[in-house]
């Protein structure tokens, strides 16, 4: 039914159609979803890098809400444009398309030149939704923008928009919203000079500036979220976790 919700709205003109779809996406999420939100008074005041584990296309929309009233612009995937449903999704947010895994430097350049100019924004550095739910490493372009940037960088955790909003690689148009608990917990911020001791002698220093950043996000995680950035006595997935073995959600989520 949203899906068909979705293809409607789309024959509207694009600042109706905007105020539209988060109209109807702010609804399903408050119908199926609860969502807590910790550490927020970590925030600064200035314009920040936000760094996250991406889990499911919900991430966005799930963190813009969480960050209310701040306006945050998303780096996002250019793949998001090729269904009806994604493409309206990207639209309720303020979007940065990239192409990942290529050698598009324009998207990275337009992220930094926000947050020089006052704005803030919220990268994925795993460059993709991870299927398993476990962290997977991170690309060297979140480096890239934190150096030239030279803003705070505030770690991210996010779980529950799996079970949300599960991956269906056959059809991303047509993936499904389920009833979940939403986490968005906020770490404190640093700044790269801090991590400068961390990445000291590293072969690739700039995979080794992304992976120290990562590592603040992957404490935020509960355990078997951390994957690539566990610790060695930790799970490197949570496949085998009861918090994510599909048992059945309650019927409605508690208020």
């Amino acid at each position: 039914m949203i899906h068909n919700a979705f293809t409607l709205l789309s024959l509207l003109p694009p600042r109706p159609r905007r105020a539209a779809v988060r109209k109807l996406m702010d609804t399903v999420w408050d119908f199926r979803t609860t969502q807590e939100v910790l550490g927020k008074e970590h925030l600064p005041d200035e314009p920040c890098l936000f760094i996250c584990n991406h889990l499911s296309n919900a991430d966005g929309f799930t963190l813009a809400r969480a960050l209310r009233p701040r306006r945050v612009f998303f780096l996002a995937g250019i793949k998001l444009q090729d269904t009806v449903m994604t493409r309206l999704g990207t639209e309720a947010v303020d979007t940065i398309f990239i192409r990942p895994n290529s050698a598009d430097t324009e998207p990275l350049k337009r992220a930094v030149e926000m947050l020089k100019s006052g704005q803030s924004v919220l990268i994925f550095p795993e460059g993709g939704r991870s299927r398993t739910g476990a962290l997977i490493q991170a690309k060297k372009g979140a480096s890239l923008i934190a150096r030239r940037a030279g803003v705070p960088i505030v770690p991210v955790a996010l779980t529950g928009t799996e079970r949300f909003m599960p991956i269906d690689d056959r059809n991303m148009g047509r993936e499904k919203v389920r009833r979940a608990h939403l986490t968005v917990r906020f770490g404190r911020p640093f700044r790269i000079e801090e991590l400068e001791a961390e990445i000291s002698g590293a072969e690739d220093p700039r995979q080794a500036l992304t992976d120290a950043m990562m590592r603040r996000v992957a404490e935020l995680l509960p355990p078997e979220y951390r994957g690539a950035y566990a610790s060695p006595d930790e799970p490197a997935s949570h496949e085998d976790s009861p918090a994510f073995s599909g048992a059945e959600l309650p019927s409605e989520p508690a208020r």
